[in-house]
């Protein structure tokens, strides 16, 4: 009831229905099987969930699909439903594997394998030997054009035919010659998933057999089992009795090898084994061909947007050993027996149940590409967080252990709801292995190259050797190693500041003029004889280092005369200080007190060179340092010659000058020496 007491009509929502678009088939027992189900079928909708089509895609049409939509037909598997194709593959096969791949018979493709087929056609006349041939066209079906030949001299060389020997002792039952129609469901190929589906037909020909002869090579009816041709015959049965007629169910040759006392669980595995090795081989082009149309896709079963129906056409001779015939990706579906409605019904509708799909896929497939697509363009690309190594490990565990997890309840599933279909790969037998080793064969044998890459990644959910409990401890064991690796760091320290740059006057007084260490370290006495407690002014050198930019040259010298050097420097500046302000206090006196400072300070500074101590590439540096005193005299320090111990000082009211080594100095005729020195030392 509302505020004004009228009744308001509350809008249910409809609950979401899977749609299946039936557009592209002619078989009504589709329509049918998606009815039991509950489905919805349409025509015109391009958003169903399944999509079925009586004829084949390409990668493009893969391409486009939604991933909550699902279509009936894998890319790529022309490499086996072709019978030019099929025959190609299994021989690359029989080269390498030859005893794994010994069901198909002997096979050519023309025009390519003419010759090859002739020469074995001569080699039997010459042995007398006479064999009957199939001929069939390399992209034929429903048993058109096929036609049995013993001279292949009427063959013509450029027609496109696959020729096989002709097997001439079937198992006879009831007096005619059949072959097995057997269903096998591709759920998926990333990983590979293949079942098997327990019953099947049993497809008779029309007329009693007998070995093949010139007179009888025109009766199709008696060689050939096909439905196609043998519905038109005059003895062909159309019966409701699955143990009658000319169609049977398998379960009446299960009954009638137990009455011969035959093994038909021995006749099943391998036909099983036919069945896998098969799909083996085409499972490189099948990965290649989908991960290019599907890039970016996980490796789960349930992320597969194609699965196949495949019908195998199987021969049986009379030593009960299975032979492969050929493969149908588009195997019919009409019903025209109550057999055929039976067991057709059955495999569509088990496979659609297998599929696994949810009304909710829908939107939630919707709503994470809007999220991707949202958190790509609006994501801003300064607040990026950092991985560390933790990080990325737990992430992939994580992924791991969620893929895991989908794969073992998609696996439940499929087995609670399989029906007649009966897993056989992966197997759960010690056959694994050897499979996995075929399949190992297959990717180096037809993708070269491309295979080494694709095997690494083709059966990650056939090898899932690690458990739920495994992943979650080393997902622990995982975090336990990050708390732990942080408790041991420790928070970082903030970076020390930058000493600032001073200026020079104000480092040292104007009465103590700043000198350059160097200049004194090659005329000072060993460090022995130094005081020890001339730490006071160390760190006046210190910044004078600094200041002149000496540091760079000082890291060049030797580790030795690194002490020596800064103890020589601190004493030889206390001593010229000393010498400064007696200067300072005797200019006022009188100006011969000037002459006897210079006496004093050439004695204290002019001392023995040490020389066996310099390193050699420290004999090439020469130094120059200005010293202001009272901004009137110029004292000029530098070293005229390696070889000389004197010390040249001047004081002369000049401006000083800049040198040919790109320093100031106050004397024209030193500069003139240095660039002398310098030019010798260059060469």
């Amino acid at each position: 009831m509302s505020v004004d007491g009228s009744k308001t009509t509350s809008k249910k929502k409809k609950r979401a229905a899977i749609t299946v678009n039936i557009n592209g088939t002619r078989y009504d027992v589709v329509r049918r099987c998606a009815e039991a189900l509950g489905y919805k079928t349409t025509t015109e909708n391009d958003e169903s969930f399944i999509i079925w089509s009586d004829h084949t895609i390409n990668a493009e049409r893969c391409m486009e699909l939604k991933p909550y939509q699902r279509i009936n037909h894998f890319p790529g598997m022309g490499e086996i439903a072709r019978k030019d194709c099929l025959a190609r593959n299994l021989q690359k096969m029989q080269k390498t594997q030859s005893d794994e791949y010994d069901f198909f018979p002997k096979t050519w493709t023309l025009p390519a394998d003419y010759t090859t087929l002739m020469n074995h056609y001569h080699d039997l006349k010459k042995r007398r030997k006479c064999k009957t041939f199939i001929c069939k066209p390399a992209n034929g079906a429903m048993g058109n054009g096929i036609h049995l030949l013993q001279n292949l001299e009427k063959l013509n060389m450029h027609d496109n035919l696959v020729v096989q020997e002709y097997l001439e002792r079937p198992l006879i039952v009831d007096g005619m010659k059949f072959d097995l129609r057997i269903y096998v469901l591709v759920l998926s190929c990333d990983p590979l998933k293949i079942f098997l589906y327990d019953d099947g037909l049993m497809r008779f020909s029309t007329n009693e057999y007998a070995p093949p002869t010139e007179k009888n090579l025109d009766n199709m009816y008696m060689h050939l089992t096909n439905y196609s041709i043998n519905k038109s015959s005059e003895n062909y049965e159309n019966c409701d009795d699955e143990n009658k007629g000319s169609k049977r169910s398998i379960k009446y040759l299960k009954m009638w090898m137990a009455s011969h006392n035959y093994s038909f669980t021995m006749l099943w595995n391998s036909i099983s084994e036919i069945v896998i090795k098969t799909l083996l081989v085409a499972e490189p082009y099948l990965l290649h061909t989908y991960r290019m149309a599907r890039p970016g896709t996980t490796s789960c079963s349930s992320s597969s947007v194609c699965f196949e129906i495949l019908g195998m056409d199987i021969f049986v001779d009379r030593k009960l050993r299975p032979w492969l015939l050929e493969v149908n990706r588009s195997p019919s579906f009409g019903c025209d027996s109550k057999v055929d409605a039976d067991i057709k019904f059955d495999v569509i509708r088990t496979a659609f149940t297998l599929l696994n799909l949810k009304p909710s896929e829908k939107w939630r497939a919707m709503a994470a590409q809007k999220q991707l697509s949202r958190a790509r363009l609006l994501k801003p690309r300064n607040n990026i967080e950092r991985k560390t190594q933790f990080t990325i490990r737990k992430t992939f565990l994580r992924s791991q252990l969620h893929e895991l997890r989908k794969v073992s309840e998609q696996t439940k599933f499929e087995d609670k709801n399989s029906g007649k279909y009966h897993r056989i790969f992966p197997a759960r037998t010690s056959k694994q292995a050897d499979y996995i080793k075929l399949l190992n064969g297959a990717f180096k044998t037809f993708l070269a190259g491309r295979g080494s890459m694709l095997e690494q990644k083709s059966h990650q959910g056939m090898l899932q050797h690690l458990r739920e409990s495994e992943l979650l401890d080393m997902l622990q064991q995982c975090e336990h190693e990050e708390q732990t690796a942080m408790s041991h760091v420790s928070a970082p320290t903030p970076p020390k500041p930058t000493p600032k740059i001073q200026p020079l006057a104000k480092l040292r007084p104007w009465s103590s003029p700043p000198v350059s260490p160097f200049l004194f370290s090659r005329y000072t006495s060993s460090p022995a004889s130094l005081p020890n407690n001339s730490n006071a002014s160390h760190s006046g050198s210190e910044h004078n280092l600094h200041t002149y930019g000496e540091r760079a040259r000082r890291l060049r010298m030797n580790d030795d005369l690194e002490v020596s050097m800064r103890k020589s420097n601190a004493l030889l500046l206390k001593q010229i200080d000393s010498l400064f302000k007696k200067d300072r206090e005797a200019v006022a006196a009188s100006p011969d007190s000037q002459e006897t400072l210079k006496k004093d300070l050439d004695t204290q500074v002019a001392r023995k060179p040490q020389m066996n101590k310099v390193p050699f590439r420290s004999k090439k540096i020469v130094f120059n340092s200005i010293i202001k005193y009272k901004n009137k005299s110029m004292l000029s320090c530098s070293i005229n010659n390696l070889g000389e111990n004197s010390l040249n000082l001047s004081t002369r009211p000049m401006r000083a000058k800049k040198c040919c080594h790109n320093r100031f100095c106050s004397c024209p005729e030193l500069c003139s020496r240095l660039g002398n020195y310098h030019l010798k030392s260059s060469r």
